[in-house]
């Protein structure tokens, strides 16, 4: 009986025994790393707008006891100017170092250059037909303000002779960049020197583009042709933007007209192609017709394979409006304020309304007739952001 107990305690003792629970074993199989194929591309993003025009009221507005501040007219589209690697734009008016004035002969003060540094511009196109408004100094004077910017580059107007024959040449991601830039006239001015501007002409403009393709992987030409007002090409925008379609330029940016105009692809050799936008029309003015408020600004990316092959992708065009306001519509040449450009997608019917255009002429400003100006003007496939 004693054993019998004995064996029962033990058999409790065992039955009471916790045994440790072995976790499963796991095998952590590592995530798989997703194959990225490597490319080894490179683009550039590149936007360009039109005429920037310093007019009478514009620069009253800017007017300050410390000089001028252009910076508030840009507010709206600044952010999208320095989206871009590359920013272009047309300073239409010379910054001519004496006393500010508007048209006709305009001399747009030295301070513009700091606002396009800080809006996020990159290269800037001085040959217009404003260029000599001031004379030689006054040309010589806009070089000396961009030099003090190692930001910009300044194309289109030369100091001298070996000036003009330095190519300007940007390289940016490992992409090289050459612009060139020919005008259609100086207006009424006395040319001083066969080297200060480039002009158009067939074997000038053979031997430029020759010389920067050697350079450059890409070669965009800025042209200040066509006629004032018009949405219709003149001879200088056909005839020579044939030829540098045949010599194989890349991209065409065309300014002058104060209008937009239509943007294509032009034909050259062995399947190239030419961008070709023959007018982005104006950036910012004080101008006082319906179509010179519309402008355009074109953005595209310049792509270099890994081979080397180059090719534009990504063309679009965003259709732009310069706003103002006015006190009295019957006064228009005094009484406008408030000066801004914005995006037409923006832009908004209120604003529209306040349009200091609305009344004058017989012109109402609105969102929809610039979207019918703007789709019955580009006739090409390119996509439009508005």
């Amino acid at each position: 009986m004693k054993y019998l107990k004995l064996i029962l305690i033990l058999l409790l003792m065992v039955g009471c025994t916790t045994t440790e629970k072995q976790e499963p074993e796991v095998t952590v199989i590592p995530p798989q790393e997703e194959t990225v194929e490597e490319t080894n591309e490179n683009r550039v993003s590149f936007n360009a707008v039109g005429d920037n025009i310093m007019h009478t009221l514009l620069l009253e507005e800017a007017q300050s006891d410390d000089g001028y501040d252009f910076s508030d007219f840009y507010t709206n589209i600044a952010s999208y100017i320095r989206s871009a690697d590359l920013s272009f734009i047309n300073q239409e008016t010379v910054l001519g170092g004496g006393t500010p004035s508007g048209y006709p002969e305009f001399d747009t003060p030295d301070e513009m250059a700091e606002t396009l540094s800080n809006m996020g511009f990159d290269i800037v196109n001085g040959s217009t037909n404003h260029a000599l408004d001031k004379g030689l100094d006054g040309l010589l004077h806009s070089i000396s303000v961009f030099e003090e910017y190692d930001d910009m580059t300044y194309i289109g107007l030369y100091k001298s002779q070996s000036d003009r024959d330095n190519i300007r040449v940007i390289e940016c991601d490992g992409i090289k960049i050459a612009f060139l830039a020919y005008n259609q006239t100086v207006n009424d001015h006395t040319i001083p020197n066969n080297y200060c501007i480039n002009f158009f002409d067939e074997d000038l403009i053979t031997s430029d583009v020759k010389k920067a393709k050697e350079l450059a992987d890409f070669v965009i030409v800025s042209c200040h042709w066509g006629t004032e007002d018009s949405d219709t090409l003149n001879s200088y925008q056909t005839i020579y933007s044939k030829l540098l379609a045949s010599l194989d330029v890349d991209v065409i940016l065309g300014t002058h007209t104060h209008t937009l105009q239509d943007i294509v692809w032009l034909d050259g050799n062995d399947g190239h192609q030419t961008l070709c936008a023959y007018s982005l029309g104006n950036f910012l003015s004080g101008m006082m017709s319906e179509e010179s408020q519309l402008g355009g600004m074109l953005s595209f990316e310049l792509v270099k394979d890994e081979e080397g092959n180059c090719s534009i992708e990504n063309v679009v065009l965003t259709p732009l409006v310069t706003h103002y306001y006015t006190t009295d519509v019957s006064d228009l040449d005094n009484t406008r304020y408030g000066f801004s450009v914005y995006r037409l997608k923006d832009y908004t019917e209120t604003l529209a309304s306040q349009h200091g255009l609305n009344g004058y002429e017989d012109i109402t400003i609105s969102i929809s007739n610039y979207r019918k100006i703007v789709n019955e003007t580009i006739n090409s496939d390119i996509d439009i952001e508005m």
